[in-house]
């Protein structure tokens, strides 16, 4: 049993030293994402929940599904994204507050509450937030699994599609860059992770993931379609590797 106990102990030990500090980013931004582009994506999703949070009967829609909280977490890691670029001072707001008044209104459950947390929320994205919020966050406190499964579901789908003719290139780079950005925040939140020994095996299948959405966001941008697809496919086995050896197991 004491054997038994030090070798348990042991590989936690080893798995935890191949997992990043929660407080910074695995990777750095900059190799990511531009500001601009964490900017439209932000922009979006704060156009997305200004709509959920129109009225009491649109809020009572997003419910179900925990649509505002996912929107919010979207734009939560954006923000935090912007918070750790170098050319952070491009964004005309306070990326922290933004990304602090997102979280809070992640945890929304009435119409009352979500109007109120999304006007702290639009005052930050408007520049009007104090700007004292610190730079620092735990990326696995910024959105959650399952919301970011289901925003990875959505993408990919419309990554799908625009594949198809890249008539948007612009716009389909963007959606593999959110999703890299996302398995950031997917490589630190290991909860998911039942058995210590299988840490390093998610940290692999995380890396794996976010390197192959980069390398997409380039050759789309590049219009090379044939590219951008092996990318997007290594990215998707990933994906089904992680979900059959670890979280549906």
């Amino acid at each position: 049993m004491r054997h038994f106990v030090l070798v348990s102990s042991l590989l936690v030990t080893l798995a935890i030293g191949w997992l990043p500090a929660w407080g910074e980013a695995p990777q750095k931004i900059v190799e990511i994402a531009t500001v601009d582009d964490l900017v439209t994506e932000i922009n979006a999703k704060v156009e997305l929940l200004g709509q959920q949070v129109a009225s009491a009967e649109a809020f009572q829609k997003t419910i179900e599904k925990k649509e505002v909280n996912q929107a919010a977490g979207v734009v939560a890691c954006m923000a935090q994204a912007i918070v750790e670029h170098p050319d952070k001072a491009k964004a005309k707001f306070h990326a922290a507050d933004l990304r602090d008044a997102a979280v809070l209104l992640r945890a929304a459950k009435t119409f009352e509450d979500a109007t109120k947390l999304f006007a702290a929320v639009k005052d930050a994205h408007a520049g009007k937030s104090s700007g004292t919020s610190k730079p620092e966050a735990e990326w696995n406190k910024l959105t959650s699994q399952g919301r970011m499964m289901e925003e990875v579901n959505i993408r990919s789908a419309t990554i799908r599609r625009g594949l198809r003719r890249l008539q948007k290139p612009d716009e389909t780079a963007r959606d593999c860059t959110t999703l890299a950005i996302l398995a950031m925040a997917m490589e630190v939140d290991t909860h998911e992770v039942k058995d210590p020994a299988q840490l390093p095996l998610w940290k692999e299948l995380s890396v794996k993931y976010r390197s192959e959405m980069v390398a997409m966001a380039k050759a789309v941008r590049a219009k090379d379609t044939a590219k951008a697809t092996e990318h997007f496919t290594a990215a998707n086995e990933a994906c089904n590797k992680c979900h059959e050896q670890i979280r549906d197991k």
